[in-house]
């Protein structure tokens, strides 16, 4: 049941929205594509649905063929379960007739929808419509209707983007263990970085086009291989600077680069640092000042500015007065250095 993109590439006029994308979802395995908004993400997702014609490359399920060039099956066709961030629930249908939408002609039609109503915890909603439904119930009916046909790959297009950010991320957690429990070849598609992280067995990376890193959340953590791979963790900083003589030099000074870094070439470089690789300390000749400060339990999270305003983010253990002078040291070697 792998679902396999091979070497997608697809333009609107003279916009290339894909650029050579490649990417395998194995069974029972989520793949976040992550991406900032217009990188390309959603345009990969419908040619993967057969929502957008293919205009270069393939799409394999499950060991067939489903699309190539003026040779596709039609997104009815094939195999592959689809919900929209609006959902798309028929308003005139109750719950129960909108799952049973995909079944029509047959058999055994209504024991399925029960059996849906009971595994995806809606079996009270039956008899009601769309707009008597929460967001987080209308996800589940939409996730419900889209596995009564038990595909073999399901596909989300940012599932929680009409939902409150206050139930988001319990309804991540049920809908990571729902989507796990049906074995399918998951990708989802979403620009939230937590989400990202959150319901991916592994995050693919987006940037104009292009999937420019796929590993898992612990591998990006660890040993990311760009700066969106580096950034995606919350309160990641990128430090711009230059390479220059075996240093990188920032407004921070120079520091000798270290482990792979040492092969980038002289020129325009960044740095990615979080925060607990910052240390503020209080100092009347330091080069930041305090220019704000706020709880972020268990800690403070200050931001720190230099007369230029050049500015950091670092946690500390007690909020700092406004305007007080600080230095700011970093652990270069939990820091990320990439050349551009």
């Amino acid at each position: 049941m792998t679902l396999i993109l091979q070497d997608i590439s697809h333009r609107y006029g003279d916009v290339k929205a894909v650029r050579g994308a490649t990417l395998e979802v194995r069974p029972g395995e989520i793949v976040c594509l992550f991406g900032h908004s217009g990188c390309g993400k959603t345009t990969l997702l419908r040619i993967a649905g057969g929502l957008e014609p293919l205009q270069s490359g393939t799409v394999e399920l499950d060991g067939g063929l489903i699309a190539e060039p003026g040779k596709e099956t039609p997104p009815e066709k094939r195999p592959i379960g689809l919900v929209f961030q609006d959902y798309v629930l028929f308003p005139h249908l109750t719950v129960a007739k909108n799952i049973a939408f995909g079944l029509v002609g047959q058999t055994d039609v209504k024991a399925r929808v029960t059996e849906q109503l009971e595994h995806f915890g809606i079996k009270e909603l039956a008899r009601r419509y769309p707009h008597e439904l929460s967001g987080g119930q209308q996800q589940r009916v939409a996730l419900a209707r889209a596995m009564i046909r038990q595909p073999k790959a399901l596909l989300l297009d940012e599932p929680f983007a009409s939902i409150d950010v206050a139930l988001r991320r319990s309804l991540r957690e049920r809908l990571r263990r729902m989507l796990k429990e049906q074995n399918a070849a998951v990708l989802l598609v979403t620009h939230d970085a937590e989400e990202a992280l959150a319901l991916g067995d592994r995050v693919a990376l987006m940037r104009a086009g292009e999937i420019i890193e796929v590993a898992t959340p612990e591998t990006l953590y660890a040993a990311p291989k760009t700066t969106e791979g580096a950034s995606l963790f919350p309160g990641s900083q990128k430090i711009s600077g230059h390479i220059k003589d075996g240093a990188f030099h920032s407004f921070l000074g120079p520091v000798p680069l270290n482990g792979a870094s040492r092969l980038l070439d002289n020129g325009a470089a960044v740095a990615v640092v979080r925060p607990d690789t910052l240390v503020a300390i209080p100092d009347p000749a330091g080069a930041f000042h305090v220019a704000d400060s706020r709880f972020a339990g268990p800690g403070w999270l200050a931001r720190l500015e230099t007369d230029e305003g050049a500015d950091l983010s670092a946690l500390m253990d007690a909020a700092p007065d406004y305007g007080t002078r600080m230095n700011v040291t970093v652990d270069w070697e939990r820091a990320f250095i990439f050349g551009r």
